[in-house]
């Protein structure tokens, strides 16, 4: 398996592990159109987050640490701006050395670094060509507990 493909699938098992802790299950489409990579749907009521999942161990934390410095394809910007349901991309940070990216003992298994979350929806049309800068805040930490919030708020037919 090609390096991208690792970086997706560990991507993947850390969003259905905060998922999974939240209640939620992640369903993940066969084909990926309109950038869904998933749905998250809480087992206890209708509610859906659709998400467009990216991972990367490039340094893309501004200097300050309080946002992440994201170049996302046009496409995904496009379709995460203009979402039908409510709609985050989650980016997943990852050690530079992949030996790093998990760590497990007979206690525990950890996964390495961090993941956030942001709701493009509303923006601007940008004429980029290939892609567009975005800034996720590191206060949006994609967990269990903001993970509820999100559902209790899609719930209610608030903004993400």
């Amino acid at each position: 398996m090609d390096l991208n493909t690792r970086k997706e699938r560990f991507s993947l098992a850390y969003i259905n592990a905060v998922a999974t802790y939240a209640d939620c299950e992640v369903i993940e489409p066969k084909v990926d159109r309109g950038s869904v990579d998933g749905i998250l749907k809480r087992a206890t009521i209708e509610e859906i987050i659709g998400f467009q999942a990216k991972a990367t161990s490039r340094h893309i934390v501004s200097r300050d640490g309080r946002q992440l410095i994201f170049p996302l394809p046009m496409r995904d910007y496009d379709n995460l701006r203009t979402p039908v349901t409510p709609f985050i991309l989650i980016v997943v940070l990852l050690p530079e050395d992949e030996t790093e990216w998990l760590a497990q003992t007979h206690e525990e298994l950890c996964l390495h670094y961090c993941a956030y979350w942001l709701s493009l929806a509303g923006r601007p049309e940008v004429t980029n060509i290939n892609n567009v800068t975005v800034h996720v805040p590191t206060t949006n930490v994609f967990g269990s507990n903001q993970l509820a919030d999100l559902m209790d708020r899609a719930a209610r037919g608030e903004t993400l």
